[in-house]
This record gives C-alpha cells, sequence and structure tokens, in this order.
C-alpha cells in the first residue's frame, strides 16, 4: 500500500508509531518495547523518515531480518536520489567493494561462463545466506538444509577444483560450462562477501580442503562410498593433520597407527580440527612408520569409531567453523580405510597445498575488501567535528591505503590463478609453490592492514555485534586466525626466500 508523508507523520504516538527507511514505511507500534536501544529512540523519530539516523547506527541485515514482520507500505511522494547508471556492471558500485571487472574495467580472465555464474552465487548467497546470517552464526555448526541446497547446486562440487566431478555427484547437479578455478575463484569469494570466516570455513573447508587426498588418491570403492555425500551436502569431513605440538611442522607428528591385522590401532592426539565437532569423516595423517615425511600415511576414520573422540576447541567468534580437538585411544580403524599406498601420506598431503593456499587467499582477499567497503558506506554517514568522516585527510589516506593493497593483492591472486588454469599439477607444483605460499604471506598481512585501519574508521562500532559495524566485526575479531592456517605466515615467507635463494644459484646470472 501506498502512503505519503503526511499520512505517515500522522502516525507519532505510542499506540501508533510508524518510521520511513528509505521508501519504505514500517509500523513499529508493537516492537516499541523491543527495541534494543529503548522505546524512546522510536518515540522521538515515529512518523518521520529516520533513513538517515538509522543507517547511521544498523546494518541494512536488519531490514532484512524484520521487512516481512514490521513493513506495511511503501512512500507514494518518495524521490530516490538519482545515480549515474554505469553499464555492464554489477553489484552495489561501492568503488572497490568488489573486483574491478565487475564495476568498470575489462578483464581479460573472464568469459560469460564465469558472469553467469557469478550471478547465481551471489543471487544464492543474498537470498539463502546473508538474510539469516544473524540467526545462525553463533551456533555449532552451520544449518543442514543450507548445506543440502549448496550440494543441490554444485557448489560444494566446485571446490574439489576443476574438471567437474560428474561422476560423484547426483543426476542433474547444476555445474558451470567450461568450468575452470576461476569460477572457483569467484566462488569463494562471493561466500567471503558475508564477513565472516567461520561461516565461510563451515560451508566450504570439507569439499575445498579435507577430501582432496580422497579424491585424487583413495580407492574407486573408497571414493564411491563418501564423495558423493560429502559433495552433495549430506555429510561432513574434516582433514586432521595439526596436533598439539606439531603444525605447520607436518613431519613433526606424533599420532601413530599400528596395523595389527585387518585393523590399524589409532593412538594419540589432533588439534585446530576445522568442521571437527560435527563432521562424519575425518582423513587422518598418522605415524605408520619411522617419523618423518616417510613415515606418514592418511587413513579414513568415521565419528562412530571405537575410542575416538572430539570436543570443541575455544576460538573466539569461531563456534560455527566446529574447531575440534580430537582424541584416540585404541580407536581401531580398518586397513581399507588406507587411503593410497602406506607411507605416502606427506605426498598426497603436499599434493594440495597450492589449492588450499589459493582458498584461503581467496577468502582473505575478500574478507579484506569487505573492511574498505563497509568503510566507505560508514565514512560517508557518519560525521565528527561537523564533517562527514570522508571529508577528513585522514581518513582518505586510509581508505587509498586499503584500495591500493586489495587491488594489488587481488591481481596477483588472479595471475596466479590464470597459470593454475594454464599448467598441468605438475608443472604448477613446481613453479607456483613458492609464488602462492608469498601470496598466502600477504594476503594475511593486507587482510589484517584492512581489519585494522576499519577498526580506526569505525570505532567502537568495529567491536560491536549486531550494530552498523555487524558485518565487519567478525572481520576485524577473526584477523589474527588466517596468519596460521595453510602454512603460517613466516613459514610461507622463509619457505619462499629460500626458493629465491635456490633459483638464484641455479638460473641467475649473478
Amino acid at each position: 500500500r501506498m502512503y505519503s508523508y503526511r499520512e505517515v507523520a500522522a502516525h507519532n504516538s505510542e499506540n501508533s508509531s510508524w518510521v520511513i527507511v528509505d521508501n519504505e514505511i514500517f509500523d513499529v507500534s508493537k516492537f516499541l518495547e523491543f527495541h534494543p536501544g529503548g522505546k524512546q529512540i522510536l518515540l522521538q523519530n515515529a512518523g518521520k523518515d529516520v533513513t538517515e539516523v538509522f543507517h547511521m547506527y544498523h546494518n541494512s541485515s536488519v531490514l532484512t531480518k524484520y521487512r516481512s514482520k514490521l513493513k506495511i507500505g511503501e512512500v507514494s511522494d518518495y524521490k530516490a536520489a538519482s545515480k549515474v547508471r554505469v553499464a555492464n556492471s554489477f553489484g552495489d558500485l561501492i568503488p572497490f567493494g568488489d573486483p574491478l571487472w565487475y564495476q568498470r574495467l575489462q578483464s581479460p580472465y573472464y568469459k560469460n561462463t564465469h558472469i553467469q555464474f557469478r550471478n547465481r552465487i551471489r543471487q544464492f548467497v543474498d537470498t539463502e545466506i546473508l538474510p539469516n546470517l544473524n540467526e545462525w552464526k553463533e551456533n555449532s555448526q552451520p544449518p543442514r538444509d543450507l548445506y543440502l541446497k549448496m550440494g543441490a547446486q554444485g557448489f560444494l562440487a566446485c571446490m574439489v577444483g576443476p574438471p567437474f566431478p560428474f561422476d560423484y555427484v547426483d543426476a542433474g547437479t547444476p555445474y558451470p560450462e567450461d568450468f575452470d578455478y576461476f569460477h572457483e575463484l569467484i566462488l569463494y569469494d562471493e561466500l567471503a562477501r558475508c564477513g565472516h570466516s567461520a561461516v565461510v570455513a563451515a560451508l566450504s573447508n570439507g569439499p575445498a580442503i579435507a577430501i582432496s587426498a580422497l579424491y585424487r588418491f583413495g580407492s574407486e570403492e573408497q571414493k564411491r562410498k563418501w564423495i558423493p555425500d560429502i559433495l552433495m551436502g549430506r555429510k561432513f569431513c574434516a582433514l586432521a593433520v595439526s596436533e598439539p605440538g606439531a603444525g605447520s611442522d607436518v613431519a613433526g607428528l606424533a599420532c601413530t597407527a599400528t596395523q595389527q591385522g585387518d585393523v590399524f590401532i589409532v593412538n594419540g592426539n589432533k588439534k585446530w580440527i576445522t568442521n571437527g565437532t560435527y563432521s562424519d569423516l575425518f582423513v587422518t595423517a598418522v605415524v605408520t612408520g619411522a617419523q618423518g615425511h616417510g613415515g606418514l600415511s592418511l587413513i579414513l576414520v568415521t565419528k562412530d569409531t571405537p575410542g575416538f573422540s572430539t570436543r570443541k576447541v575455544n576460538i573466539r567468534g569461531s563456534d560455527l567453523s566446529g574447531t575440534a580437538y580430537l582424541d584416540f585411544d585404541n580407536s581401531p580403524v580398518p586397513v581399507e580405510n588406507l587411503i593410497g599406498q602406506e607411507g605416502k601420506g606427506w605426498k598426497y598431503a603436499m599434493y594440495n597445498f597450492n589449492h588450499e593456499r589459493f582458498y584461503v587467499v581467496t577468502i582473505m582477499a575478500r574478507l579484506a575488501r569487505v573492511c574498505l567497503e563497509e568503510s566507505i558506506r560508514y565514512a560517508m554517514k557518519r560525521k565528527t567535528f561537523g564533517k562527514y568522516l570522508h571529508e577528513h585527510q585522514a581518513i582518505r589516506m586510509k581508505i587509498a591505503s586499503m584500495a591500493r593493497r586489495c587491488e594489488c593483492l587481488h591481481s596477483w591472486l588472479e595471475s596466479v590463478v590464470f597459470n593454475m588454469c594454464q599448467m598441468t599439477h605438475e608443472e604448477a607444483s613446481m613453479k607456483l609453490g613458492d609464488v602462492i605460499a608469498l601470496l598466502k604471506a600477504e594476503g594475511s598481512r593486507v587482510y589484517e592492514h584492512c581489519a585494522r585501519e576499519t577498526t580506526m574508521i569505525f570505532g567502537g562500532n568495529a567491536l560491536y555485534c549486531g550494530g552498523v559495524g555487524d558485518r565487519i566485526e567478525p572481520a576485524v575479531s577473526q584477523v589474527k586466525g588466517y596468519q596460521i592456517p595453510a602454512g603460517a605466515e613466516d613459514v610461507m615467507d622463509d619457505f619462499g626466500a629460500r626458493t629465491i635463494f635456490k633459483l638464484a644459484r641455479v638460473t641467475a646470472k649473478l
């Protein structure tokens, strides 16, 4: 129904309180007692257009949450501010809020199939994830129905990398035409728009990281038994490598598996295992021989294995990712659950390192961009000392540095992805290992820089759950968590530098 501004203005009492946000009219009469800021604020603004003050203190997700319950109509004489239309653009057009090929620049990397896939995943995130995110982001695991929808859309299957795994998805599962790593880049980038790394980890870690060794080196029987359920969202999977005493130093693992007849007896512990509290299957690194790379093997452990238990590891803001501590107490695992050959576990784990780091960098790049995007929005509506934030040079310098570093990171990432598309896996392992390691280290630094700068721009609102900084609060609070997974930042730098000097000795004209 349509109402004029004059009609809305008449509803300015406790018995009938209407407000306008943008061009939408909300009856907040029954919401007065439930308003987190108290009912007096609503009463003071009843009958008025509160668009500016609303967006000053609220994230847009608030409207999404309450629209169906409180909206009663729209303003008949509303005049929207005119905006310049940019040809072939996509998204909200916050400058640098999306990759530049979304907005105003051309790119040599993306074809129509990438654009169509981007549109599809954007619509899914905007309709299935963002509107309901605040209702479940603090839960102990993601909604099962959402995960099943991601499976049915083919998104989980895309996370294993090209080629598309047609043999391990249900008939009729949609897939991108000419599927390549740029489709996968778009998928992670769009998922990370939620700004919550735990949400992304919960919805992607299993197919993107955990099942790699099973998918590449498992027997056909093993793959048929597990992979379809994982890629269709019917089961969760975790990669169990890190231990209390060994993380980046994979050769220092101490969890053992001793063969006794037709079973391995597993003893030891794992820690920092993403999705561990709710996974059905664990791809587990164990020592089956001598200490070191040559003694490692990978085995499949089910959650109902005798003597096997999990418990939550408390990491602030990351309950949804299900980070867990695993305990193996004389746990029998069938010998047929060995992935590939005994003693090849290090090789199998190494196989996916480039892909895993590409996955992590893509998420970090978008989380950094979320900080930039939200900072621009906030700087255009928040006033201090009689001026909008963007009118202060200090704030403009922060925005400039964030934009500069975000675009540099994304351009480097796209260059790496292009080469991943052109090379065989063997060639990429030889030529891209140090490049992706350094890219991963740079990604964590850019993300950390943007998290710091957005905190300075938002002030206390950057740390406040549910307010105008609701989208950046998790991005800010979880930034340190990305300096460690997939290779700690310092380890990545050192690996890159050692490779530089190794190549210099062999190839450079010194």
